[in-house]
């Protein structure tokens, strides 16, 4: 027979708390609609998801309590590497791990007024650059503007007359505009790679490991860092070097490799590494995840 008495409500309310409390926390790169909210949706379907202006303030959000992650993205296939969140993997204070690495198929859509040419786009630089021809030769002389995130693309358009988007169909929907074309394809693979931040390190066996590191100013430094996990025959999957803030011609490094810490030949490759840097810090050995698609 169910319970309601006041007692009954109380102890069901204390137990929907603590259902809640072990739901992940994800902040991740807002607004919403973009894409870094369409792959937030898609890891935590469940999950509370917090949008934050920028890459630091997730950051920030992910090192104030383990209960906290943090989504962001790393890398474009058209882009290149996602700098600022280099930069702050690359902090020598900054306490957090590499949980995850998730990545998405960008799949763009040109979004506008229906029944109108467009004559601006707006969009992120990302998609800007990725579609721009695309856009040229159906539009000539369309005029190509910046904007912060997609979603912010989305909202000028909405309020600009003859003005379109490259943003997700989702955007479409938020801000009353009709889905122009889908996808606008460029012919080659348009693929957002991310990582997922937290405190505490991540659980055993993950397939890739990432580092930052420092060297001495001597010839040959880097070439016999990097040597330990030739000799291993463990794939350098990137390697970003960073100039130290004050320290001109001073170097910090960011590389992932493909393998996990507790296999034997990434612990003897990382022994022999430490031994040739100034500072090595792991960010952890974590799984990489299929791609979404969006």
């Amino acid at each position: 027979m169910a319970d309601h008495s006041f007692q009954g409500f109380r102890s069901r309310f204390i137990l929907l708390q603590k259902e809640l409390s072990t739901l992940p926390t994800i902040a991740y790169l807002g607004p919403e609609h973009t894409f870094s909210h369409l792959v937030a949706r898609k890891r935590f379907p469940e999950g509370r998801l917090i949008p934050c202006v920028s890459i630091a303030e997730v950051i920030a959000f992910a090192e104030v309590s383990q209960n906290h992650l943090g989504l962001v993205p790393i890398e474009n296939s058209s882009g290149g590497m996602i700098l600022e969140t280099v930069d702050r993997l690359l902090e020598e204070a900054q306490p957090l791990f590499i949980h995850e690495e998730l990545a998405l198929h960008v799949r763009l859509a040109l979004i506008g007024h229906p029944g109108e040419a467009p004559v601006v786009v707006f969009s992120h630089w990302a998609p800007l650059g990725h579609c721009r021809r695309w856009v040229e030769e159906r539009y000539p002389g369309i005029e190509l503007r910046v904007a912060e995130s997609t979603a912010e693309a989305a909202r000028l358009a909405a309020k600009t007359p003859r003005a379109a988007a490259l943003a997700t169909r989702e955007a479409a929907a938020a801000t009353g505009l009709a889905v122009l074309h889908y996808p606008v394809e460029e012919g080659i693979v348009n693929l957002t790679q991310f990582v997922l931040l937290g405190r505490g390190k991540p659980t055993p066996g993950g397939r890739e490991t990432s580092l930052v590191f420092s060297l001495p100013q001597e010839p040959g430094s880097l070439c016999s860092f990097l040597e330990a996990f030739r000799t291993e025959k463990i794939n350098l999957k990137r390697i970003v070097s960073r100039p130290v803030p004050g320290q001109p011609n001073t170097y910090v490094f960011f590389v992932s490799l493909e393998g996990s810490d507790e296999e034997p030949p990434m612990e003897r490759a990382l022994r022999k590494a430490e031994q040739r840097a100034l500072r090595c810090r792991s960010l952890g050995s974590y799984p990489v995840l299929a791609p979404y698609d969006s």
